[in-house]
């Protein structure tokens, strides 16, 4: 991040920038930055353009220099939120993408500011969002019918990495992560090998590709007192078997320690899914969720070792990255626990 340019410092750029893009004089008030993520740098900032009326609420979104693996460019991300959009999702508005990196030293977009609450804890517990978990569970299987419509038959996926239909999903899904375990040498895992062999074993069939999300779970919706107001966080967003979004929100880390409520921690599951087969009339198949939230268990737990080992070896000494590698054991024991009971939705 040391060898980009503030981004506070390039206001007049980006207003110029903008100015071009707009067709009109553009003025930008209260630049400030945002709490961003691990690859991306946020900043919250008040748009006038002449001759529009009331200022715009825009955010921008800019690359950090880190990378998490397999994310999308910040092109490629702009791309799906404008197919999204088409597409009738929840996201913030996309407005303008920038790839030139000489403008401030990477590319960046800007979108709608929306308005709500994104942290897991609150989204379960606040009592001024006790209404919003009513309906939220039907608002999340609305949304995926809205974005498991879009498909590589209806729609131009070709910039995303391809997808060999002939082969599971889950197969590939299993093999890859297979490999990631390896990368840790010699460290033994017995109770994730076997999961891993498991989801070799029981891969289901080749089937329907779409857009699937990729991280579709609380924590990257914005949720406000009504329910959910948008889908954010599309940076791992691919082509895919769609259960995968189905179980992804139902893994017991995403549930915020409340344990008992198996969907993100506020629902039952099954008003998801019955939200999806009302919008869609399909029906929605357990078994297949069951397999993915296996591989979910299965994938997190990985996941959490990583970040672990990025506190362990040097690179970040982080006491949440060594806390969250910590919970490798409780994901092991509840992947082994759907193993051995199968589905319960």
């Amino acid at each position: 991040m040391a060898s980009h340019p503030d981004i506070g410092t390039r206001q007049e750029a980006i207003e110029q920038w903008i100015a071009a893009q707009a067709g009109a004089k553009a003025t930008i008030r209260n630049l400030r930055p945002m709490a961003g993520g691990a690859s991306q740098e946020i900043w919250s900032l008040d748009l006038d353009l002449e001759g529009s009326g009331a200022p715009l609420e825009l955010v921008l979104r800019a690359d950090m220099g880190g990378s998490l693996l397999n994310a999308l460019t910040r092109g490629d991300e702009f791309r799906l939120l404008q197919i999204a959009s088409r597409a009738g999702v929840k996201v913030p508005r996309p407005y303008w993408l920038c790839e030139d990196t000489g403008l401030i030293g990477r590319s960046f977009y800007i979108t709608e500011r929306v308005k709500g609450e994104t942290i897991g804890r609150k989204i379960v517990r606040d009592e001024s969002l006790a209404k919003a978990r009513t309906v939220l569970a039907a608002g999340m299987g609305e949304e995926l019918a809205r974005i498991h419509s879009v498909t590589p038959e209806n729609t131009d996926l070709s910039f995303l990495p391809p997808v060999d239909p002939a082969v599971p999903v889950g197969e590939r899904t299993a093999e890859h992560l297979t490999r990631l375990l390896d990368l840790f040498g010699e460290e033994p895992h017995p109770a994730l090998e076997l999961g891993l062999r498991w989801l070799r074993e029981n891969s289901p069939p080749a089937g329907e590709l779409s857009l699937v999300h990729g991280d579709f779970r609380i924590g990257n919706l914005m949720v406000g007192p009504e329910g959910l107001v948008a889908v954010l966080d599309w940076e791992l967003t691919h082509v895919g078997d769609r259960y995968e979004d189905f179980a992804w929100p139902i893994v017991r880390f995403w549930r915020f320690g409340n344990n008992l409520k198996r969907l993100g921690g506020f629902a039952d599951p099954r008003q998801m899914f019955d939200a999806y087969e009302q919008a869609t009339g399909r029906a929605v198949d357990t078994r297949r969720v069951h397999y993915w939230e296996v591989m979910g268990n299965a994938k997190w737990a990985i996941g959490a070792r990583q970040q672990a080992n990025r506190h362990l070896t040097g690179p970040q000494k982080s006491l949440e990255l060594a806390s969250i590698g910590r919970r490798v054991p409780e994901m092991e024991l509840e992947m082994l626990d759907l193993i051995e009971k199968g589905p319960r939705y």
